[in-house]
């Protein structure tokens, strides 16, 4: 079989990768219940509509597709391993593009470092918004590479394409903006804005994005006003928050990008007169300066900075190819590999069952198990509430992350969510009226009580039940079902 393996050329050896990475997403596609966002997202398909609450609707749009063939974790799963992977290839056949006088192994180790990324395996495995952006950003580079080389009419057609479905899926796509203005600053090419083609390709992305516009409209522009107060949490900037930002970007990227990236930008800041090393760092540093220093404000999440690591793959690649000969380069990379075989084996070990010791209620996975269990008995716990006469009663949970993975579960049931904040489930399923009584469901906490008497609050609550949530002889969480009456306002 290694005999085999060492005859394969570079397109051959990155299809492989490419190929088994996906079927082992898919292998443990069907082990786990959904995330918090993969359950959102799926009742965005579920609820279709022209835009979102807190995202513009491309994910909604793709979930509603994949809906039509089935509503199985597995199956909504599909999807984005399929994305993940044409993703790869277009990272393959960019980079090539980029450096084509480097190596032709060049694309394939592009591809390994993305794949490296444990990150990118879950982005690849669950559907974010993520997961069409990073697609879409790495089809704008290699368009934007025909722009500012080339010259071509039809590719600024493309770039008008690619930014408005890039828009429709993150509204962070709004970094793409300034990686095409980046692209014809480095490259002398501004006098392109005489012509009229820029401006056809602005229209196309504006015509593109009305669904958003038009959502919002009707909704008092919350979703921008929203993004706007997003990622401000303090008012002052913190460098632990930023470090422990950092920390984190190095753990699930892990070294063979990070900090080989790093110091591929360091050299590419020398170099920028080569077309590939400044069309990557027009794409990677506005994502990874944006989160970088937005996280002394608030801690950033992991798969923010997505689309800037994927966008440094080929120069990174780039710079392992010209220092290869260097025996500390070597090793590092060696290191890196080692690494992220490690991490993906203990992360999708974990799918399988949670093996890991941890404190009762402390498994950083808990929050993947038992949901499915806890909405049907939810809902059994409900219908015994029913009288005769009496308004029906209703699901409520206490924060609108509950709420995601209760109201999918226990779909088409409403789930009403009992905090202050307007969001999603309070334009879906309305808030909670005066009055109103249901089964409430608390998590993760056997000890958490529901608060009663005061605004906000229910007047009465009785427990009826609690499940725990089991694994290898140690509690992951535990649910709490109470039978709660007259909701105040």
């Amino acid at each position: 079989m290694f005999a085999a393996l060492k005859r394969l050329d570079s397109l051959q050896a990155t299809l492989l990768l490419i190929t088994a990475t996906a079927l082992l997403r898919l292998l443990f596609a069907g082990r786990v219940g959904l995330s918090v966002d993969e359950a959102h997202y799926a009742l965005y398909g579920l609820y279709l509509d022209w835009s979102y609450f807190d995202h513009p609707p491309m994910i909604g749009w793709l979930q509603a597709f994949a809906l039509l063939f089935g509503d199985s974790d597995l199956v909504l799963r599909m999807l984005p391993i399929l994305l993940f992977a044409l993703t790869g290839w277009v990272l393959y056949r960019t980079t090539l593009s980029l450096f084509p006088q480097v190596s032709p192994w060049i694309g394939f180790t592009s591809v390994a470092l993305l794949q490296s990324g444990v990150m990118f395996q879950l982005i690849g495995l669950a559907m974010l918004p993520d997961t069409p952006l990073l697609l879409l950003g790495l089809l704008l580079l290699r368009v934007l590479h025909g722009v500012v080389i080339a010259g071509r009419v039809r590719d600024w057609l493309w770039l008008g394409v690619l930014l408005g479905l890039a828009a429709l899926s993150k509204y962070t796509a709004i970094t793409l903006l300034l990686t095409v203005v980046l692209a014809l600053v480095f490259s002398k090419q501004l006098r392109q804005l005489r012509t009229p083609w820029p401006w056809l390709a602005v229209f196309i992305a504006a015509c593109l994005i009305l669904p958003i516009l038009y959502w919002n409209a009707r909704h008092e522009w919350i979703s921008f006003l929203y993004q706007l107060h997003h990622g401000t949490g303090k008012p002052d900037w913190s460098a632990w928050r930023f470090f422990v930002s950092q920390g984190g970007q190095l753990l699930v990227y892990g070294p063979g990008l990070y900090l080989f990236g790093l110091i591929a930008v360091l050299a590419g800041l020398r170099q920028w007169r080569e077309s590939g090393v400044w069309l990557c760092l027009s794409l990677s540093l506005p994502v990874l300066l944006l989160f970088g220093w937005g996280a002394g404000y608030e801690m950033t999440l992991p798969h923010w900075t997505a689309l800037g690591w994927a966008g440094l793959a080929p120069l990174t690649a780039c710079w392992l190819h010209r220092h290869w000969q260097s025996l500390w380069v070597r090793i590092g990379v060696y290191a890196a590999g080692v690494y992220a075989v490690l991490m993906m084996v203990l992360v999708f070990s974990q799918f399988i069952t949670p093996w890991l010791l941890f404190k009762d209620n402390n498994n950083p996975l808990r929050d993947l198990y038992g949901w499915q269990q806890a909405a049907r008995h939810a809902q059994d716990l409900r219908g015994q509430m029913v009288v005769a006469g009496a308004e029906e009663p209703l699901l409520f949970t206490s924060n609108w992350t509950f709420a995601s993975r209760l109201a999918w579960y226990a779909r088409p049931a409403p789930v009403q969510v009992t905090d202050t904040r307007y969001d999603q489930f309070d334009i879906w399923f309305g808030s909670p009226q005066d009055g109103a009584s249901g089964i409430l469901v608390l998590w993760p906490d056997a000890q958490a009580s529901p608060a009663t008497g005061s605004s906000g609050q229910f007047t009465s609550c009785e427990l009826r039940d609690r499940l725990p949530v089991d694994a290898q002889g140690h509690l992951l969480s535990t649910f709490s079902f109470y039978a709660c009456h007259g909701f105040r306002n």
